[in-house]
């Protein structure tokens, strides 16, 4: 067995198959009207980018930028509005996962400028503009693979991060 340190991008590519894992084995369990609620899984990312943060000393800046980014959710501002006993809509539901995904996008672009600089931040930035989120313009039928495909797109970008934190400290 080999005891070697594994670097970031090995443990966190392994993280986010793990929370992909978990994602799929939930939605075995749930009811399929708490499936439809559950399209998309950030776990993964969102632990990755506090390992990460961790690593290079930002974990306090990028925990203050998403908490004041979280703070206008759809989801919670609906549970503030309604209350939590009403179900979400399709499009409440979508819409909260795409705030989501902007938040971990802002995280995503300042984590890789401390890891890199400029430079990785562009790459960062590059990669996630390729695969946008859904807005109030996509259409219904497309709005969840749209989702899925940024999902994607964002653990992609965290472990470009890693892989450039590896190189530097290796």
């Amino acid at each position: 067995m080999d005891d070697a340190p594994r670097g970031y991008h090995a443990q966190l590519d392994e993280l986010i198959a793990q929370a992909r894992i978990a994602h799929a084995e939930l939605l075995e369990r749930v009811p399929d009207g708490l499936r439809a609620s559950l399209p998309v899984d950030g776990t993964g990312v969102t632990q990755a980018i506090d390992i990460l943060a961790g690593a290079v000393g930002i974990t306090a800046e990028l925990h203050a930028i998403r908490d004041r980014l979280n703070a206008a959710n759809p989801a919670v501002l609906h549970g503030r509005v309604f209350g939590r006993a009403e179900q979400l809509s399709a499009d409440t539901v979508v819409a909260a996962f795409a705030d989501g995904a902007r938040v971990r996008r802002t995280l995503l672009e300042e984590l890789a400028a401390a890891i890199d600089g400029a430079a990785l931040a562009a790459e960062v930035i590059t990669l996630l503009d390729a695969h946008p989120t859904p807005d109030a313009a996509t259409p219904g039928a497309e709005r969840v693979d749209r989702l899925r495909d940024a999902y994607a797109a964002q653990e992609r970008a965290v472990l470009l991060c890693a892989e450039r934190l590896d190189a530097e400290q290796g």
